[in-house]
């Protein structure tokens, strides 16, 4: 017979257990800062300095590898020379699917790409989505859900696990890479690292330099959407896009 763990009355019964088998007496109302955060920032900017010189030299290898490991997950790989011929690829595979509601981030890189004009050249607008005095959550949700392509930069790439790191920052909304069935991502060379271990390292700097617990969640992407939850039967698009494109300038 399985054993079934006697229930507690409440939560707070629960907590109290918890409490007295880690030898507290009372709750922790505020956490301590967590140690790693207070190491020396000198040392850490020049292990990032160490990174960026690593990952320079390396550039063509890990941008190689990047597409490699990319087309081996699924992702749809596009390299372009220019921002003009990333706005314009990215007109073509909405040509491709014959999409007419499009949604985009809000970043730098749409200075670059000129994407509104280009998919306003197939018919297909994009509409920005950011949050706004007159634009609500709900209204966010429902214009996202109705999409059937969303366009957004990236913070960085991973050429070790063909992963974009789509990281939380004004202009950019989670919506954008989750509720659309395509998804295309813009990766600029210089945003493409070697690992991990890298990335953790980059952003871990920018976290100590302005002196905050850094973003909720960092969205990696690496590759489309799939479960085999029901049945071990592999489905794809379920809880995301179930096609990627990474579009790689430079």
């Amino acid at each position: 017979m399985p054993y079934i763990p006697p229930e507690h009355p409440n939560k707070s019964a629960f907590l109290k257990k918890v409490r007295e088998a880690l030898g507290r007496t009372h709750p922790i109302l505020h956490a301590p800062d967590h140690p790693p955060l207070k190491s020396n920032i000198a040392r850490q900017r020049e292990k990032v300095r160490t990174i960026v010189a690593r990952n320079d030299a390396r550039m063509l290898t890990n941008i190689n590898r990047l597409m490699e490991n990319a087309s081996f997950a699924s992702w749809n790989v596009h390299r372009v020379e220019s921002y003009e011929d990333a706005a314009a690829t990215i007109a073509r595979v909405a040509r491709s699917h014959k999409v007419k509601n499009v949604i985009r981030s809000s970043e730098e890189i749409f200075k670059k790409v000129d994407v509104d004009k280009s998919l306003r050249s197939v018919g297909a607008p994009p509409t920005i989505l950011a949050s706004s005095r007159t634009r609500r959550r709900g209204q966010l949700k429902s214009i996202a859900f109705k999409s059937e392509m969303g366009v957004t930069g990236v913070g960085y790439a991973i050429a070790e696990t063909a992963s974009c790191a789509v990281i939380p920052r004004k202009g950019v909304a989670r919506l954008t890479s989750l509720a659309p069935s395509v998804l295309i991502l813009l990766v600029e060379t210089d945003q493409i690292l070697e690992n991990l271990d890298d990335f953790f390292a980059v952003t871990r700097l920018k976290r100590m330099e302005s002196r905050s617990h850094g973003p909720n969640y960092y969205n990696f992407i690496s590759g489309p959407s799939r479960t085999a939850d029901i049945e071990q039967t592999l489905t794809v698009g379920v809880h995301g896009p179930g096609e990627v494109h990474m579009v790689i300038v430079g």
